[in-house]
C-alpha cells in the first residue's frame, strides 16, 4: 500500500488586521479545511492583527510566523539566525508558495535577495492592488522574474493595470468571492438603526473599507453634502472600517465638523462581524478612486443590497454592471450624489437590483464556485486556460 505525503502551502502575506485580503485569506483556507482537509498551510506575516487567532484555529493551519524576530536585547544575535533558518524552511520544504498581496512579493524578494540560491517551489502571486499600492510596494516587473510563478489578478481592471504598469501579460483572471451563505445568516438584523436610534423611515447609504485616499472618503463627504444641501430629508451615510492612521482621522473629523455633517456621517470603525450593520444600509456606495475588486459589495449584494460606483475605478464594475447597481462618471461627486437620490427614491427599481446582486453573487461569486479555481491555481503548474473564462463568460 502506497501513501501520499499531504500537500503543504506555504501563505505569505503582510496583514492580519479586520480587512480586505486577511479576511478573503481567511475564509479561503476555512473553506480548505472543510473542502479539502488533506491540504496543509503555514502562514508568515508582518503586521500582526486580529485574524492570527482565527488563522491559528483552523485545523489545516500548523504555524503561523512573524517574518521578523522578536528583538529582544539579550537574545536577538541567537534568535534571529534561528528564525532565518525557519523560515527557510518553510520556504522551500513545501508543494507550492502563495503570496497573498503584491507587498508579501515584495517580501519574498528582499528575503531572496538577502538569501540567494534558494530552491523555492512553484509559487503564486495574487495581484489585489492597482496603481496606488503598485507604487506603494516597490513592486517592478523584475519582481516575478526567476519565480516559477503563476499570477492572479482579482479582476480584469487589476489585469489591465498589470498590463499598462507592469507590461505583464501572462496572467489569468479569478474575481473575489464573497460567502455568501455566512453572510446571509445576519439578514434583518439592521445593527446600525438598533444601535444608533435611527429611524426606520430614514435612508442609509453605506461604505466599508480602510479609511484611506485610494477609497475617497472625501468623495464620500462631498457627496453626503450635496445631498444634506439639496434633500429635505437626506440619508445618513456610515462608513464601516478602521482609519489608516490617526492623523487622517483628525483630518476627516475636521471635515466633517467643518461642513456640518455632524448628523449625515457617521464613522463606526472596524467591525468583527460587519453582516449585520450591512443590513441596514439601502445602498452600498463604492465612493473607491481605486479599487482592484470591492468584495464588500458582493456581501451587500448577497444581502439584496444595490451597489453605486465610479466608473474605471473599481474591478466590481464587472458586477455591478450585470444589474447589481449603477455606474455613474468618474470622479463626478456631483452626478454621484444625483444617481444615489433617484435610487433612494424609487423602491422598485432599487429592490430589483437588490433581488438581482444577491443571484449574481450565489451564482457566480459563491465560495463553491470560486476557491476551488484559486486552489487548483495555487497547487498546480498548469492552470486551465478557461480558469478565468469560466467566471467572466456572460
Amino acid at each position: 500500500m502506497t501513501t501520499t505525503t499531504p500537500k503543504r502551502v506555504t501563505v505569505i502575506t503582510p496583514y492580519l488586521h479586520y480587512d480586505g485580503s486577511s479576511l478573503l485569506l481567511y475564509r479561503f483556507l476555512r473553506w480548505a479545511a472543510s473542502a479539502h482537509p488533506e491540504y496543509g498551510f503555514d502562514i508568515l506575516y508582518r503586521y500582526d492583527g486580529e485574524v492570527r487567532k482565527k488563522l491559528e484555529q483552523l485545523s489545516n493551519v500548523e504555524e503561523v510566523i512573524h517574518l521578523a524576530p522578536r528583538k529582544r536585547r539579550l537574545i536577538h544575535r541567537i534568535e534571529s539566525p534561528l528564525h532565518r533558518r525557519k523560515l527557510v524552511r518553510l520556504l522551500i520544504t513545501p508543494h507550492a508558495l502563495y503570496c497573498n498581496t503584491l507587498p508579501a512579493l515584495k517580501w519574498l524578494e528582499d528575503f531572496i535577495g538577502n538569501n540567494t540560491g534558494l530552491p523555492l517551489p512553484k509559487t503564486t502571486i495574487h495581484v489585489r492592488e492597482l496603481g496606488y499600492w503598485v507604487q506603494r510596494s516597490g513592486i517592478k516587473r523584475e519582481s516575478f522574474q526567476g519565480l516559477n510563478s503563476t499570477i492572479i489578478a482579482d479582476s480584469s481592471l487589476t489585469g489591465r493595470n498589470l498590463e499598462l504598469t507592469l507590461g505583464i501579460s501572462d496572467y489569468i483572471v479569478i474575481d473575489e468571492y464573497c460567502d455568501v451563505k455566512e453572510v446571509l445568516r445576519w439578514k434583518g438584523q439592521d445593527l446600525i438603526r438598533k444601535e444608533h436610534g435611527i429611524s426606520p423611515s430614514r435612508p442609509i447609504v453605506g461604505m466599508a473599507g480602510t479609511i484611506e485616499w485610494r477609497k475617497g472618503p472625501d468623495l464620500f463627504l462631498m457627496i453626503a453634502k450635496q445631498l444634506a444641501d439639496t434633500m429635505e430629508y437626506p440619508p445618513l451615510f456610515v462608513w464601516v472600517g478602521r482609519f489608516n492612521d490617526e492623523l487622517f482621522e483628525y483630518q476627516m473629523r475636521c471635515d466633517i465638523k467643518q461642513l456640518g455633517l455632524e448628523s449625515t456621517v457617521l464613522f463606526l470603525g472596524p467591525k468583527e462581524n460587519p453582516y449585520p450593520y450591512y443590513d441596514s444600509m439601502d445602498l452600498f456606495l463604492l465612493s473607491s478612486r481605486e479599487e482592484p475588486f470591492g468584495a464588500v459589495c458582493l456581501e451587500a449584494g448577497a444581502l439584496e443590497i444595490p451597489s453605486i460606483c465610479y466608473r474605471g475605478c473599481a474591478g466590481a464594475e464587472s458586477f455591478i454592471t450585470r444589474g447589481c447597481g449603477v455606474v455613474v462618471e468618474r470622479s463626478d461627486p456631483n452626478a454621484m450624489a444625483e444617481a444615489i437620490k433617484e435610487l433612494l427614491e424609487n423602491h422598485d427599481r432599487r429592490k430589483a437590483l437588490g433581488r438581482r446582486a444577491r443571484k449574481e453573487c450565489e451564482q457566480r461569486y459563491s465560495l463553491e464556485k470560486l476557491l476551488p479555481q484559486l486552489l487548483e491555481a495555487i497547487l498546480n503548474r498548469d492552470v486551465p486556460a478557461s480558469a478565468s473564462d469560466a467566471i467572466q463568460a456572460p
